[in-house]
């Protein structure tokens, strides 16, 4: 029984903790989101500029609709990203260990 008590004795490795690393990801993909929130928020608000620059290109010009659309998918990376980038800086406990333990 001896082998069984030693198994339970043992302590859960502890999380990583923010390293330099972390924390210079984190503020750089949370500065790239909220540069990609701009643009989406700018393609939403004044699709004329969006299709003024469409029209130098070989293919056809975007229309009111893609640009409004093309917008609201950057907001939404955007959001994404910034949805990561703040993950770096929480702490999160693995499954299966108390939450309190500093």
């Amino acid at each position: 029984m001896s082998a069984s008590d030693a198994s339970e004795n043992t302590q859960d490795p502890i999380p990583p903790r923010r390293t330099a690393g972390r924390i210079t990801g984190g503020i750089v993909l949370i500065l790239f989101a909220i540069a990609v929130l701009a643009a989406g928020i700018q393609a939403i608000v004044d699709p004329a500029a969006v299709i003024a620059g469409s029209s130098n290109s070989p293919r056809s010009p975007d229309t009111d609709a893609e640009a409004k659309i093309g917008g609201l998918l950057l907001c939404l990376f955007g959001i994404t990203v910034l949805g990561f980038g703040i993950g770096l800086f929480t702490k999160k406990s693995a499954p299966g260990t108390p939450s309190s333990t500093p």
